[in-house]
C-alpha cells in the first residue's frame, strides 16, 4: 500500500508551509510503499548555524525481522520490514527548518535568494527514509576513520538542544555499529567500508577513504560525495550528482521536486 504518514506540526509551523511539506510527502507517498504509517514531527524557525534544514532519523536495531543484526536502522524503514510499529509513541523522524532561511512555499518557481520549502522537505525526508551514513573522520596526520561512532551522537543533541525544541526521541549509543545505508559503501575495488577485514572501525585505513576518494553506493553504481575535509551531515549521506534530490545540498532559487531514479534504487536496496 502507499507510503502513509502522520504529521505532528511543531513551533507554529505556517499552513502555507504545511501545505508544501504535505506536497513533499504526498511524492514519498507515490514512491514506496509500507503497511506501517510513518510518524513525522516537522518544526519550525529553529536556529540551525549553517544549515536550512535537518532531518533527525529514530534508529533502531535488532528489532523484528531485522534482515541484519547489530545494524541501524531508520525505524521508518524497521516498522516496514517488521510490519509493526518499532517504535511505538515516537516519532520516526524529526524535521527542522531554520529561521534564518529565506522561504518559498508556493508552487511556482522560488525567487534566486529564496529556499523552495518543498524540495527541501523532500531532500530532508529522504535522509529519514535511510540516507544516513553514521561515518565519522577525526583529522589528523593520519586521519582517524570511524561508523558508529558516538561523537555523531553528541553533534546532533547539541544541534537539536540549539535549537530549543524537542527531538522527541532519545537517541542511543551506536555501539559502534553501522547503518544500513553505510554497510553499503564501497570504494573503486568494491570493498565495503564496513569489511573490518579491510577497514576496521576507529582506523587510519578507514579515514583515508572518507575524503576526496572513489566511492560508491554498491560497486560502481551510484558515485558518493566524499569531500575534503569530511564534513559531518554531508560526508557520505549524499549521492555525488548534482541533478539529484539526494545531492549534498539544494541552493536557493533551485527546485529539485521529484524523486529521482539513483535514489528510488538506493532506498530499495536497504529495504525499501
Amino acid at each position: 500500500m502507499p507510503l502513509n504518514h502522520n504529521i505532528t506540526w511543531a513551533n507554529n509551523f505556517p499552513l502555507a508551509a504545511m501545505d508544501a511539506f504535505g506536497r513533499a510527502l504526498n511524492t514519498w507517498s507515490m514512491a514506496l510503499t509500507s503497511n506501517v504509517p510513518i510518524e513525522i514531527t516537522a518544526t519550525w524557525g529553529v536556529n540551525l548555524p549553517r544549515l536550512t534544514a535537518i532531518c533527525v532519523p529514530n534508529p533502531v536495531e535488532n528489532f523484528a525481522n531485522a534482515p541484519v543484526t547489530n545494524v541501524w536502522y531508520p525505524s521508518s524503514l524497521a516498522d516496514k520490514l517488521a510490519n509493526q510499529d518499532a517504535k511505538p509513541n515516537e516519532p520516526d523522524m524529526t524535521v527542522f527548518f531554520s529561521n534564518s532561511a529565506q522561504w518559498y512555499w508556493g508552487n511556482g518557481a522560488p525567487q534566486p535568494n529564496e529556499y523552495d520549502l518543498q524540495s527541501v522537505a523532500l531532500h530532508e525526508i529522504g535522509h529519514g527514509l535511510g540516507f544516513v551514513s553514521a561515518f565519522w573522520q577525526v583529522a589528523g596526520w593520519p586521519a582517524t576513520g570511524s561508523y558508529g561512532n558516538q561523537a555523531l551522537i553528541g553533534l546532533v543533541n547539541q544541534l537539536v538542544q540549539g535549537t530549543g525544541q524537542p527531538l522527541g526521541f532519545n537517541l542511543p549509543n551506536l555501539n559502534n555499529h553501522p547503518t544500513v545505508y553505510g554497510l553499503h559503501i564501497q570504494d573503486l575495488k568494491g570493498d565495503q567500508l564496513t569489511n573490518p577485514g579491510i577497514y576496521g572501525n576507529n582506523s587510519a585505513e578507514l579515514g583515508a577513504p572518507l575524503v576526496g576518494s572513489n566511492l560508491f553506493f554498491d560497486l560502481n553504481r551510484y558515485p558518493i560525495y566524499a569531500p575534503n575535509p569530511f564534513v559531518p551531515f554531508t560526508s557520505i549521506d549524499h549521492l555525488n550528482d548534482p541533478g539529484s534530490l539526494m545531492r549534498p545540498s539544494i541552493g536557493p532559487g533551485i527546485r529539485v521536486r521529484n524523486i529521482d531514479a539513483p535514489v528510488l534504487a538506493v532506498l530499495h536496496a536497504l529495504g525499501w
